[in-house]
């Protein structure tokens, strides 16, 4: 079996999912800020400054709470930092198994399926192994004694 490094080496395993994850968390972090600062500069107008106009009380909004805008600007790297990395336990699983099932369509050996300990899925892996080694004790036949192609063809005896 081989040896699984502890530490991953790229910061996006599979680009589709994970760019989509992290532009989807940067997205709602967005439109959170966004909906936070209308919903002070409304409460501000109607409850603390119902005479100003619109303009000096978004002002007066932006000036009073700029240590929460700031703040919460800067937590939105740090959010899609750490969904990025949290998105890397279920998504190098998932390409493991790709790349795994490639293999065995190709008709290459392989080896059994580990994910690192702390990756999600560790029960597909587990399952994924018993059937392969249901399938090697039964040889590379399909249903009805027939030999399987490495590509999933099926050839007929006779």
């Amino acid at each position: 079996m081989a040896t699984i490094p502890a530490k991953r080496s790229r910061t996006l395993v599979d680009s589709e999912v994970q760019g989509s994850l992290v532009r989807r968390v940067a997205l709602h972090w967005i439109v959170f800020f966004v909906c936070n600062t209308i919903a002070l500069t409304f409460w501000i107008r109607l409850f603390e400054q119902p005479d100003a106009d619109w303009g000096q009380t978004f002002g007066d909004t932006v000036r009073r709470f700029l240590p929460f805008f700031v703040i919460t600007a800067a937590l939105i790297p740090a959010f899609v930092w750490d969904t990025l990395k949290l998105s890397h336990r279920f998504a190098g699983p998932i390409l493991r198994l790709r790349n795994t099932l490639k293999d065995i369509k190709a008709g290459r050996a392989v080896a059994p399926l580990k994910f690192r300990d702390n990756d999600f899925w560790q029960e597909m892996a587990s399952h994924f192994n018993d059937v392969m080694r249901l399938r090697d004790a039964d040889g590379p036949t399909g249903p009805g004694g027939s030999e399987i192609e490495p590509a999933g063809r099926e050839v007929s005896d006779g």
